[in-house]
Parts: C-alpha cells; structure tokens; sequence
C-alpha cells in the first residue's frame, strides 16, 4: 500500500472528528479538534493512501520548548497492522530531528500492545507509568525518544 503523509488544518477538521470517532469513541470534541488544528505550536499530519481523499490516520503532538508531546496517534481499523502507524511515526520523528527537538514524549494504555509494540521499534523507551491516568481507570505507560543520541 502506497501511503503520503499530508500536514492537517482546519480543513481536515471533519474527516479528523469521524476518525476519532470510530477509533477512541470521542477522545476530543470538534472544538478541541479545532484548536488542535489551528495551533501554531502543534504539529498535526494524516495518512492518506496515494490517490485516494480518505484520511486514514492522524498524529498530533504539541511543541513545547525542545520537546514533542504526543497528544494522539490513530490508524483506522481496516488499516492497522499494514505500517500506516509505523511510516506516521516514522515522519514525525524525521520533522521532530529538522525542528531540533531533542525528544519525543507520549502516553499509552498499558493494555495497548500493538501501540507499545510501536513504539518500541521506534525507538521508544519505557520511563515511567501513571496510575489511574484515563477515564476508565486504565494506567499509563510514559515513552520517551531521545533524539539526541544518533541512531
């Protein structure tokens, strides 16, 4: 599957609601996601497949100081376990590296092992946990990329 990453805005709104939708049920209203979208100091890209519209993942993350937190990163169900989440991530590192950000910052489920087993080959490393840290009681597992150190 051919994939191109794109740089989401305002107009993208929409298809970034119905995704969050049908993947986290609702993890942002649409006016969190317009603020996501609009914000100078946020980094928010998508997956399409080549020569299609349909967006099939999405990534935000926040710049703070030197650091990119990830705020959200999502495939769409028919989707996962091709590489979208890999080649978004992939991307997003690759900008992080030319914005000289020395690390990458993000949360998970601790439940969630296809996210975990993500971000380990990525290059992730497990630093910490947070108890009780989601709506519905699930623990967080903190990950950190130290784009410091050459690979």
């Amino acid at each position: 599957m051919k994939l191109r990453i794109i740089q989401l805005g305002i107009l993208n709104l929409d298809e970034c609601v119905i995704l969050d939708q049908k993947i986290f049920q609702g993890l942002w209203t649409k006016k969190q996601w317009e603020r996501e979208l609009s914000d100078p100091n946020r980094i928010c890209i998508g997956v399409l497949k080549v020569n299609t519209p349909d967006l099939i993942g999405f990534c935000s993350a926040w710049l703070v100081l030197e650091e990119l937190h990830i705020t959200s990163i999502a495939v769409h169900p028919l989707h996962q376990k091709k590489g979208v989440g890999k080649f978004m991530l992939s991307n997003l590192i690759k900008r992080s590296k030319s914005l000289k950000i020395n690390r990458i910052l993000l949360e998970v489920k601790d439940k969630n092992e296809p996210a975990k087993a993500l971000y380990d080959s990525t290059g992730f490393k497990l630093m910490g946990h947070r108890t009780n840290f989601y709506k519905d009681g699930s623990n967080a597992l903190l990950y950190i990329k130290d784009l410091t150190i050459k690979s």
